[in-house]
């Protein structure tokens, strides 16, 4: 008789929504307390954090969009303008957002965001400098660049690093101090990151239990629980709730409640690339009637993986050090850091097969997928599936498509272990 399977679904992640929309209630109102506002692109956003600014993050904006509902109506404000639908969803989103802010149409009203008295662009792709540039046209608003190189070649890393931290010293904490009329609060950014590093090292200890056979939580429960360690950081309310949550996955280990019922998972999976904010619970419905599980990826394991090396009393080095220490971002964005880093999180998790998920609208995160799967897949001797999607578009996501890739991928798993 075929098991059927469901996921056990946690409590403790029914208290971020409200933590979230208590995030973004505030920047949407700064402007009324007589606040500054930023924007970022780019992991920049802590640098105006630090100034007492009410910043907002692209990535977690139109995360929160995706989540809430709110994506489809922007995106076609967006298209109503002209923008081509292969372009990045994420600013695409945005675009449609100020536009209906500026013609006054009808959206809904969590998604609006006052327009900022700066933008800073951490460019990581080519499509990061047009959006700024757009938004410069369009609003008149003063854009402060951020080149933020990928590090293709290890022995790169020291000058990319030295690169970037000349840049924040010598640009963006100028520009802060120009914009906000004082001078850059160090002791500040010093709080953020120490309130950050708690808040990091409670969440590792939570990423054990994905590790666990079988697993007691989902990477899905990871990525509605990542706010606090992304643009929540400084705030002190994500300690008690990412201990609440490690009470929680500590009571389902000790007493055998694993995360998918009845017994735990049949395939543990890896996931690459963005996770689908506004198709959670699709890809979760698709994954789950097979026994699958994904617990780990190279996009949600980005935020402060090593919290140690956290060090309040260097705000500045340690702020860069998320992109360029020797666990950041960077490296592991190019395809050679790729293989490495994923590698590493197939033998710490225990996977049995790999889902590519490429966004057809980020050509950022889809660098040499297959010649990744290929390298990966004779080193460990699992197989993958690349999955051509978006993060927030629902005109990119393909049902069929989906089904079709992960009953190949279950299959291949079946295969090998026969």
């Amino acid at each position: 008789m075929d098991v059927k399977y469901k996921i056990n679904r946690l409590e403790a992640t029914n208290s971020i929504r409200p933590l979230v929309d208590r995030h973004w209630e505030e920047l949407r109102t700064a402007k009324a307390r007589g606040e500054l506002v930023g924007w970022a692109s780019g992991p920049s956003f802590i640098f105006p954090y630090a100034m007492g600014m009410k910043c907002h993050f692209m990535a977690g904006y139109a995360s929160y969009c995706g989540g809430i509902g709110a994506a489809d109506e922007l995106l076609k404000a967006a298209e109503s303008i002209g923008e081509l639908a292969d372009t990045c969803s994420y600013h695409r989103l945005h675009t449609g957002m100020v536009e209906a802010i500026l013609k006054n149409i009808p959206i809904t009203e969590q998604a609006k965001l006052p327009m900022p008295d700066l933008m800073i662009c951490g460019r990581y792709c080519t499509e990061q400098a047009h959006y700024s540039e757009a938004f410069y046209r369009k609003l008149g608003i003063r854009i402060l660049p951020l080149e933020l190189p990928f590090v293709f070649r290890e022995k790169d890393r020291p000058r990319i690093k030295k690169f970037v931290l000349r840049q924040v010293k010598e640009i963006v904490i100028p520009t802060l101090e120009d914009v906000c009329g004082k001078p850059f609060d160090y002791a500040r950014l010093s709080e953020i990151l120490s309130v950050l590093k708690q808040t990091a090292a409670i969440r590792n200890k939570c990423w054990e239990f994905l590790a666990t056979r079988p697993a007691t939580w989902t990477l899905w429960d990871y990525a509605v629980s990542m706010a606090p360690v992304i643009y929540m950081m400084g705030d002190p309310k994500g300690i008690p709730y990412y201990e609440n949550l490690l009470k929680e996955l500590e009571y389902r280990h000790k007493n055998g409640i694993p995360a998918m019922a009845p017994a735990g998972e049949k395939y543990r999976i890896y996931w690459d690339g963005w996770i689908p904010w506004a198709f959670l619970g699709k890809f979760m419905r698709k994954f789950t009637p097979s026994g699958a599980v994904c617990l780990c990826g190279r996009y949600p394991w980005e935020m402060f993986a090593d919290p140690e090396s956290i060090d309040p009393e260097k705000p500045i080095e340690s702020a860069v050090d998320w992109l360029y220490g020797n666990h950041g971002i960077a490296t592991h964005l190019a395809p050679k850091g790729a293989i490495g880093k994923i590698g590493e999180l197939i033998e710490e998790y225990s996977i049995d097969g790999m889902v590519m998920f490429s966004s057809k609208s980020c050509r950022m995160w889809n660098l040499s997928n297959l010649d990744v799967i290929d390298a990966l897949e004779k080193k460990y001797g699992i197989p993958g599936v690349v999955i051509e999607a978006d993060m927030i578009d629902p005109e990119m996501v393909s049902d069929s498509q989906i089904n079709t890739r992960l009953d190949a991928l279950f299959e291949n798993i079946d295969g090998r272990r026969k």
